[in-house]
């Protein structure tokens, strides 16, 4: 069967720009949403006007020391004390007021860590009547970075 000039042209271009306007409308949709999640090692936490960030451990082994990094905001004007507490061990790290205190830098070192690098301990942190409890990541010295924190 013959076809006049243009008649199966027609279709063609027609299939063809409806599969253009598929694709520019699927590039539409919104994102979908995801949760957001922390991509540092440590954990974070907000408790009262104090901002937990990157919280973990660094030990050699269960049973051993374990010294804390990360980093305390406070966002109050007024001078905070910030209790840290795993199973048998008790830190009070006091805040000034609008500052930060990282742990990278003044060091606070548990006497022994509960569970072997690897884990997640308990620890609770209060803020005057506010007290919150994380799982907080135990590291040991296996990457370069965390090496030099390793409680001697």
């Amino acid at each position: 069967m013959y076809a006049p000039p243009g008649v199966g042209r027609g279709r063609s271009t027609k299939a063809l720009a409806a599969a253009v306007s598929v694709l520019f409308l699927a590039a539409c949709s919104g994102a979908p949403e995801e949760d957001t999640y922390a991509i540092a090692n440590g954990v974070n936490a907000d408790i009262g006007d104090v901002e937990v960030r990157s919280l973990l451990i660094v030990s050699a082994a269960e049973s051993e020391p374990g010294r804390l990094l990360g980093t305390l905001f406070n966002k109050s004007p007024e001078a905070v004390e910030v209790s840290i507490a795993d199973a048998d061990d008790k830190l009070a790290v006091t805040v000034e007021g609008g500052a930060s205190h990282g742990f990278d830098t003044n060091p606070a070192v548990l006497n022994s860590v509960e569970d072997i690098p690897g884990s997640r301990v308990t620890v609770d942190i209060s803020v005057g009547p506010e007290k919150e409890e994380l799982q907080v990541p135990v590291l040991d010295g296996t990457l370069d970075a965390y090496r030099p924190y390793l409680p001697q």
